[in-house]
C-alpha cells in the first residue's frame, strides 16, 4: 500500500552514510587547517606592532579627516599608484620637537595639511605617501599636492618630490608655500616650494625672499 511506503533518504542508501562521514571529516580538517595557517598572522600583528603600521593605509584607514573630494581624489591617485599607500601619523619617529608640536597645531598631523596653496581662492591639500616596498626603519616618502577645483572637486596629485626621507620631519604652509621638513631638528633641512602661476606649476625656492629665477618646476 502507498502508505506503507518508506520514503528512502540519502542517509538510507548502502554505504552513503560512511561517504557522508567521510566527506564531512575532510571539510572539517580542511576548516582546521584554514584556522591554523590564519592564526599566526594574527598572533604576529598582535606581537609585533609594526607589522600593522606596515599595512597598506587607505583613504577610509588612514585616520585622516578627509572631506568627500578628498576622499575620491585620494583613492584615485591610489588606484594609479599602486605602488604607494598613505602615510600616516605612526611613519614619523619621534623628536625632541614633539612637545611643542600639539601646542602650535591642536589636532597635528605631520604628512598632510590644507591650504590655499596655488592662490585661487579654492582649497587645496597636501598628502605624503610611502613607497609600499619601503624598509619600516627607512621609509621612502613622495610628496603630492592636489588643487581644488570648481565644485570641490581635485585635480590628479601632482609629485613635489619622489623617494625622500621624512620620518623625522613633516609637512607644513608658510604663507604661500609648501615646505617640506626632512628633519624637525634640524632647521636646515627646510625646502620650499610655491605655485608659479606663469608656468603652471610648483617651483622650488631656495629661501622665502628668493625669488622664482631658476626655480626648478616640479615633477607631475
Amino acid at each position: 500500500m502507498e502508505s506503507g511506503r518508506r520514503t528512502l533518504r540519502a542517509g538510507d542508501r548502502p554505504g552513503t552514510r560512511r561517504v557522508g562521514a567521510l566527506v564531512l571529516a575532510l571539510a572539517a580538517a580542511g576548516s582546521f587547517g584554514a584556522c591554523r595557517r590564519a592564526a599566526p598572522v594574527a598572533e604576529r600583528k598582535a606581537a609585533d606592532p609594526d607589522l600593522v603600521a606596515q599595512s597598506p593605509a587607505t583613504a577610509d584607514a588612514s585616520g585622516y579627516p578627509f572631506r568627500p573630494g578628498e576622499r575620491r581624489a585620494v583613492e584615485e591617485f591610489l588606484k594609479a599608484n599602486r605602488d604607494l599607500r598613505l602615510a600616516v601619523d605612526s611613519d614619523r619617529r619621534s623628536s625632541e620637537s614633539d612637545d611643542d608640536l600639539p601646542k602650535l597645531y591642536g589636532v597635528y598631523h605631520p604628512y598632510f595639511l590644507r591650504g590655499d596653496i596655488n592662490d585661487d581662492g579654492i582649497l587645496d591639500f597636501v598628502l605624503a605617501f610611502v613607497r609600499r616596498d619601503s624598509d619600516r626603519d627607512a621609509p621612502w616618502f613622495s610628496i603630492v599636492v592636489f588643487n581644488g577645483t570648481e565644485g570641490s572637486g581635485f585635480s590628479a596629485g601632482t609629485f613635489l618630490e619622489r623617494d625622500v626621507s621624512l620620518a623625522d620631519g613633516d609637512l607644513s604652509v608658510d604663507r604661500d608655500s609648501i615646505v617640506i621638513t626632512p628633519n624637525l631638528d634640524d632647521e636646515d633641512s627646510t625646502r620650499r616650494y610655491r605655485w608659479d602661476p606663469l608656468r603652471r606649476s610648483y617651483v622650488f625656492v631656495r629661501d622665502a625672499a628668493d625669488d622664482d629665477d631658476g626655480a626648478v618646476a616640479s615633477q607631475t
